[in-house]
């Protein structure tokens, strides 16, 4: 059965429009092909880590909760300021100099009342600079929407005064648990029926990950199962893939577990987090032993081949076609990210599997690609070439995908939906596309 004809007849089994299209006429995606959850342990792995408060000496201090009380007062903060000063305004980056222009800047640049919250200073006779959060809050509620570096300098009336500050947005990335019921919440808002979840449990076992407190392994399973347990709360919506580092020892263990567990029906691989390097023979061949076992277990495959590698391209495609995709000939196998990283995606790796596919290579007679985060913050001349690789590869190969956000189901869908130069019979294949493995 061809590729399309495969997914219209599983749109159909789910009951679901085969072109995506609401009563009311809008295109709306079908499924979610790439999306993520997140356990408390790996929402903690993925955050900063913050550095701690720390004490500023008397006289540094009470300049910087004067910046506070007078937060929206241009005279207040005038005089809190050298007549030199200058601040960076990070919203279209560009310096405003001057005591004048700095102050009327800062007064009005905040919504409402904040603290700052110093966590490195230093001093050198008159000179010196205070780091810091922009913190509303208190307590395990508070929030660091902000960071700012303040160089400060001592006059002859021997009183600290800011002579330069950069207050940028947003604050440190906190990642909070994200659940079932929070996937289904923006789903719901973005009108999309389905979704595959895709466990972040490889982060456990990532040389680029902090490493968690515990058993790796261990790690690695409880997430897997987390994942699996959220997705059994929406069966009739929801299905999940394991993950794990491929080059680790556990891999295959870890495949035949998760065969298992109901409602998993894939895994996910990620390449670039795991260390992987396709050019090593090592490498490619613990990976084709993890092909053919999932393979084996009739599962899924979610491969995002980029690599932090900056040679990444043409050439690890070819390895990927030439000597991994064989390795599992009967399951689908769907390139995360348009064999990118997102934003974007890598044209030298996606053009040999676009190649491939014209010439009718029958290597790719399951092969899928999402477009998770493709055409996010991408120039005209790239989403056009975006559009001519979506048609070579074939639509009905074409699946929608969110990834973790932001953004979110909806608006990642608007973004592609109104910058990427495909017509609206393109966009409703796409939107009306469904993997085999929802099943």
């Amino acid at each position: 059965m061809k590729p399309f004809l495969a997914l219209a007849a599983l749109a159909a089994a789910l009951a679901l429009p085969v072109l995506g299209e609401t009563p009311g006429g809008s295109i709306v995606p079908l499924a979610d092909h790439h999306e993520h959850l997140l356990s408390p342990a790996s929402a903690k792995l993925a955050n900063d880590p913050l550095l701690p408060a720390v004490a500023l000496p008397g006289d540094l201090d009470r300049l910087l909760r004067a910046v506070e009380k007078g937060w929206n007062d241009k005279q207040a903060l005038t005089a809190l300021l050298t007549e030199d000063s200058v601040v960076l305004d990070s919203r279209d980056p560009h310096w405003i100099q001057g005591r004048d222009e700095t102050a009327k800047f800062l007064s009005e640049l905040f919504a409402r009342p904040y603290r700052i919250t110093p966590v490195a200073y230093g001093i050198e006779g008159s000179a010196g600079h205070v780091a810091a959060f922009l913190t509303r809050g208190e307590g395990a509620a508070a929030k660091h929407f902000g960071q700012a570096l303040f160089s400060v300098r001592k006059g002859t009336d021997g009183v600290w005064r800011i002579a330069a500050e950069t207050p940028t947005f947003p604050g440190p990335r906190i990642r909070e648990p994200r659940t079932a019921d929070d996937l289904i919440a923006v789903l719901d808002e973005a009108g999309i029926r389905r979704a595959a979840v895709l466990s972040v449990a490889y982060w456990f076992g990532s040389p680029l990950s902090p490493r968690a407190a515990g058993d790796e392994y261990a790690n690695v399973r409880a997430e897997n199962d987390w994942t699996a347990q959220q997705v059994a709360r929406y069966p009739d919506r929801l299905v999940a893939f394991c993950s794990f580092n491929p080059l680790k020892d556990y891999a295959l263990q870890e495949i035949d577990r998760c065969a298992k567990i109901p409602l998993v029906k894939g895994i996910k691989l990620h390449f670039g987090n795991s260390g992987v390097d396709v050019r090593n023979p090592e490498h490619v061949e613990k990976l084709r032993k993890v092909f053919a076992a999932i393979n084996g277990h009739h599962l899924a495959i979610v491969a995002h081949l980029w690599t932090l590698d900056k040679g990444y391209g043409r050439e690890d495609a070819q390895i990927f076609l030439g000597k991994l995709l064989p390795a599992a000939p009967d399951v689908p196998v769907q390139i995360a990210h348009f064999a990118g990283g997102g934003p974007g995606y890598t044209d030298e790796a996606l053009a040999v599997y676009a190649d491939a596919i014209t010439a009718g290579d029958p290597r790719t007679k399951n092969l899928y690609f999402d477009v998770a985060t493709v055409a996010d913050e991408q120039p005209a001349e790239v989403l056009r070439t975006f559009a001519r690789r979506i048609r070579q590869v074939g639509l009905q190969r074409v699946l929608f995908g969110t990834d973790l956000g932001p953004p979110m189901p909806r608006q990642s869908w608007l973004i592609f939906r109104t910058t990427v130069p495909l017509t609206d019979d393109e966009f409703k294949i796409i939107a009306g596309n469904v993997a085999p493995y929802f099943r």
